[in-house]
């Protein structure tokens, strides 16, 4: 394994349980709800990479064509703070003990999707 999987690997662990401490002062742990919190892990550390990468690079690129093109890392950055904020919501109404609407998982897809 390499260096930077070693250290990511340590960083991810140490979070999580920093983050299972803390939770378990406010909620039972599941195995769901742990699965959870390793998302999100996974998510900041994720995020916190691409977001040095972009701060080095910027978030935009000149294509041989002579156009300015996004990043694919800043297009990775976005859609992990969307994860992140999904993860972070469901976290904090399993804390808050709010009682969550029924909701259609396929109705959710086709709304994302249009």
């Amino acid at each position: 394994m390499s260096k930077i999987g070693e250290t990511t690997t340590k960083k991810q662990q140490q979070r999580l349980n920093e983050y299972l401490l803390e939770y378990t002062r406010r909620i039972d742990i599941t195995p769901g709800v742990k699965s959870l919190l390793y998302s999100l892990v996974c998510c900041e550390i994720e995020e916190e990479e691409l977001q040095a990468y972009i701060d080095e690079h910027g978030t935009c690129y000149s294509a041989p064509s002579g156009f300015d093109k996004q990043r694919p890392q800043w297009q990775q950055l976005r859609d992990n703070r969307q994860r992140k904020t999904a993860i972070v919501s469901k976290l904090e109404s399993l804390t808050s003990h709010e009682i969550e609407p029924e909701v259609d998982p396929i109705a959710e897809l086709r709304a994302e999707l249009d």
